[in-house]
């Protein structure tokens, strides 16, 4: 059985907004620019206009005239992969999801905010259809509406949250191929099913598994 996934390629110094979703940048879909449990800003993952995505793509399920911003707690030099890791363990939860080491701000209101430190190069998102074997799994970013083989741990999650995407690190841009934690590491969006803009708690998470 083969399950159609779309398969987003970074275009790095090519912010392509239109696409709907792009990578990195200075600014965010956020009133106050997030800090971590230990007082240091978050570093901004992708951002997404959902009406301008839904225009090109049909695998993913996102509400209208929302607008999705992804952080993430990041260190050039300290190891970090562990505050922002959740396998659903409940320890996990309480501190990295609920503590604020990564954090999803879903809105309807177009305001955005500065980042008061370093960020990603901005990078534009191409899009390409794909079919996974359901044996395979995939070492690449896609949007996806079924969790992909290789993450695990979040079945108690399916109740309330569907997934929106796969982000793999080692597809960002120089010098941030680490940027969750290891190369090979993988992030997942997840989007509460019930959403209404943001009057919800966690109406979005985002965590990070590694094989």
């Amino acid at each position: 059985m083969m399950n159609q996934v779309t398969k987003m390629t970074f275009e790095p110094n090519h912010a392509n907004k239109e696409s709907g979703i792009w990578i990195g940048g200075d600014k965010a879909y956020v009133q106050e620019w997030p800090l971590n449990p230990e007082g240091d800003p978050l570093i901004h993952l992708f951002s997404i206009d959902c009406n301008q995505l839904a225009k090109h793509i049909h695998t993913a399920t996102l509400p209208a005239d929302t607008l999705i911003s992804v952080f993430s707690t990041y260190s050039a030099t300290d190891y970090f992969l562990d505050q922002v890791t959740y396998t659903g363990d409940e320890l996990e939860w309480n501190e990295n999801i609920v503590g604020g080491c990564t954090l999803v701000s879903v809105t309807t209101s177009p305001y955005m905010s500065h980042s008061p430190g370093a960020c990603i190069p901005s990078c534009g998102v191409a899009f390409s259809e794909v079919e996974l074997d359901e044996q395979e799994f995939p070492a690449f970013s896609f949007l996806t509406s079924s969790p992909p083989n290789g993450i695990h741990g979040i079945t108690h999650l399916l109740d309330q949250y569907g997934i929106v995407c796969q982000i793999y690190s080692g597809d960002f841009p120089a010098p941030y191929q680490d940027i969750l934690g290891l190369t090979d590491a993988n992030g997942y969006l997840f989007l509460r099913n019930d959403i209404e803009a943001s009057e919800v708690p966690l109406a979005g998470i985002f965590f990070v598994q590694t094989a």
